[in-house]
């Protein structure tokens, strides 16, 4: 069943279309940027068309294609959709439980049938969408001990776009594309696989699908980033081990994670970020209590591990964590963490500069209806995880540096009561937009903003065109439904938005919001735009061009985000003990704990250490860095013996003045009555006058 449905409410035009069973997913052919299952975001250089395809499939297993106002279901039952990251246009619709798969290259145009009959767990290639990786299960011999849940796994791999597969390696237990293909030196069908042979677990890689060279003996798992590759080992003491090493393979050099409180035994990781080289770390040292974390941070290269939080709130079935990073700007991070006393209530906390501070976030004072916040305590705003929602509940996109939306309440911990709020300045400063729950888009690099109620029934969305300064609020149904969520396109250059969901009846229903009637003309002149400050972060702080809150104009949408990276005057904070220092405090002195010794050569100037590394690009503001010092002159012989000489000659005349003094004041001991102009005193007797008495 579809019914499709055109009305237009004021200046948005709304399509809506009615089907059996409400969405379980969509994928956006042609889409300007691909967000892979691997967590890699990939810029597409073809797909800038106004007009998107659009793929989604119903909870029935029903998928519907779209271009414009035009519907079409496509015959079959399907279990998933997959967009190649190598070319957006490419499409793959995999049936499910033997029914027909196929492939599209041109966004639905044409379609061409594809074997995927008992494969599983495909992976797309982002260099070639030729070239994919497939699972079958393998029937064991009860003696194979290599073939054994859950290794029990054949992987099969295409060169032409799944329509033939040719197998590799058995034994199976997971296989992904090397993340760094993108490199010229690194071959575009490179593999990891992670296999038993005779009865040992090994991770390896292969540029052939047949050779290969071994990474680790005894991996339980792995991870890739672009920088890193981690590697996931039982310990002798009954927890496990994380390894890690260059993301670039044949330079990996395996080293393991050596965190601070080595008493302690570790049960799980999750790798949280890689940014700028720094490893976030959410690990569980608890058994019984894998719920609860501590999350550690390395230095810039990967070392020097620290623990920065502790009590993060961990999902133990699918290992997710409440900790997100606000997208498009540096080394903001939102957490959840345990209440120490009963480690059961919740509280959210955020960090501007990568996790080393944490700081609770600041409560807005009025609520969306101009009413005073008030609560007794500590009051702070809060917001709930990613562990206990269907959705992310916090929301940042990559292309609206400082939007940030979240679903959450004001209090001295997480509660059942959820209200929508908002911060356009990296969440330094916040405002209640509305009360309950809502799903929220963001389009237009952060120029609109779409919201609409997910707790009750509605008809209407509200959205702004300010960043959130003022919101106005559209019908865009004549019935009410259930609103799931709320998309658009993942570069948000677009200017219209999908909301999708339920109706009473139990019916799907998805609508079309388009927007681009709003403004009649692009943003040309630099007086449209503004900018804005993020901190200082890392030692330098970034400044976003961004369009005014007053600006009547759509941003350009082949822009990118504009923005100037400036250093920042250094702080403590920016600097690190050098080798052979060290701080007994966090922030303190860096001391010496071995002899330093400096080379000096004599007649010249050094840089002489205060203990102190930089640590970041700051400039100026505090220096803690060496300080040039006038090296010991070395003298020659000839300078050496005239020394001697001069030092020979006082010597001598002090002991000349030294004898002469002597004489003098012997002579005046011999002579006791001769007065100081050299003449004879006289006394008279005492005694003889004292006889005469």
């Amino acid at each position: 069943m579809l019914e499709i449905r055109f009305l237009p409410f004021l200046l948005l035009f709304t399509c809506a279309i009615i089907i059996e069973r409400p969405i379980s997913q969509i994928a956006w052919c042609g889409a300007s940027i691909i967000y892979t299952r691997e967590d890699e975001t990939i810029p597409q250089f073809q797909g800038l068309e106004e007009e998107k395809t659009i793929f989604f499939i119903t909870e029935a297993h029903h998928i519907y294609q779209s271009n414009g106002t035009v519907w079409n279901q496509i015959e079959g039952l399907f279990e998933d959709i997959q967009i190649s990251p190598a070319d957006s246009r490419v499409i793959f619709l995999f049936g499910q439980n033997g029914q027909k798969s196929y492939r599209t290259n041109d966004c639905g145009e044409n379609f061409e049938e594809i074997d995927t009959d008992g494969f599983y767990g495909f992976r797309l290639n982002k260099m070639s969408w030729k070239w994919m990786l497939a699972f079958k299960k393998q029937q064991c011999d009860h003696f194979d001990m290599d073939c054994r849940e859950p290794y029990n796994n054949q992987l099969f791999y295409s060169e032409d776009g799944a329509k033939t597969w040719l197998p590799s390696f058995k034994n199976c237990r997971d296989a992904s594309w090397d993340k760094i293909i993108e490199d010229i030196t690194v071959p575009d069908e490179r593999s990891i696989v992670l296999f038993s042979y005779e009865n040992q677990t090994q991770l390896i890689y292969s540029d052939d699908f047949t050779n290969y060279h071994t990474l680790m003996i005894g991996a339980q798992g792995y991870y890739q980033t672009t920088k890193y590759l981690f590697i996931l080992t039982s310990s002798s003491n009954g927890g496990y081990e994380l390894h890690y090493g260059h993301s670039k393979l044949e330079e990996f050099q395996e080293k393991l994670v050596e965190l601070p409180l080595q008493i302690l035994k570790e049960y799980s990781y999750t790798v949280l970020d890689t940014e700028n080289g720094r490893i976030y770390l959410s690990v569980s040292h608890y058994q019984q209590e894998q719920s609860i974390t501590n999350v550690y941070i390395s230095n810039q290269i990967g070392q020097d591990f620290q623990i920065v939080l502790t009590n993060n709130v961990r999902s133990t079935q699918d290992g997710n964590c409440d900790f997100e990073k606000l997208l498009g700007l540096t080394s903001t991070y939102v957490a959840n963490t345990y209440d120490q006393r009963d480690q059961k209530d919740k509280s959210t906390i955020i960090s501007f500069n990568g996790g080393k501070k944490w700081e609770q976030i600041k409560a807005p004072k009025y609520d969306s209806e101009g009413n005073i916040i008030e609560c007794g305590g500590e009051c702070s705003l809060h917001f709930v995880g990613r562990t206990e929602s269907y959705r992310q509940t916090i929301y940042t996109v990559d292309q609206a540096p400082g939007i940030v939306l979240g679903v959450g309440n004001v209090g001295l911990f997480i509660t059942q009561e959820q209200n929508t709020y908002m911060s356009a300045d990296g969440g330094q400063n916040w405002v209640e937009v509305r009360k309950g729950s809502h799903v929220f888009e963001i389009a237009d690099f952060g120029g609109v903003i779409v919201m609409a109620k997910d707790f009750e029934p509605t008809n209407e969305i509200i959205y702004s065109i300010d960043y959130g300064k003022t919101w106005k609020t559209k019908i865009i149904y004549d019935d009410l439904f259930m609103a799931q969520n709320l998309v658009t396109e993942a570069s948000g250059t677009v200017r219209y938005f999908l909301i999708y969901g339920k109706t009473d009846k139990g019916e799907g229903i998805i609508l079309k919001l388009d927007f681009s009637d709003i403004f009649s003309r692009e943003c040309k002149s630099n007086l449209d735009y503004d900018i804005w400050n993020s901190k200082c972060i890392d030692g330098s702080q970034t400044k976003y061009y961004r369009k005014k809150e007053n600006s009547q104009c759509f941003n350009p949408k082949q822009m990118i985000t504009k923005k100037i990276i400036e250093p920042c005057p250094c702080k403590r904070e920016d600097w690190i003990c050098a080798s052979g220092y060290a701080s007994l405090l966090e922030g303190g002195d860096c001391l010496p704990i071995v002899n330093i010794s400096d080379y000096c050569e004599p007649g010249k100037t050094f840089f002489k250490t205060q203990g102190y590394i930089k640590l970041t690009q700051c400039l100026g503001g505090l220096d803690l860095g060496p300080i040039e010092t006038q090296c010991p002159k070395l003298f020659n012989l000839n300078e050496i013996l005239l020394y001697i000489i001069v030092i020979g000659f006082l010597i001598v005349v002090i002991l000349i003045g030294y004898v002469a003094i002597r004489r003098v004041l012997t002579s005046e001991e011999k002579n006791p009555n001769i007065n100081k102009y050299n003449q004879m005193e006289f006394q008279e007797d005492d005694d003889e006058e004292d006889q005469q008495l």
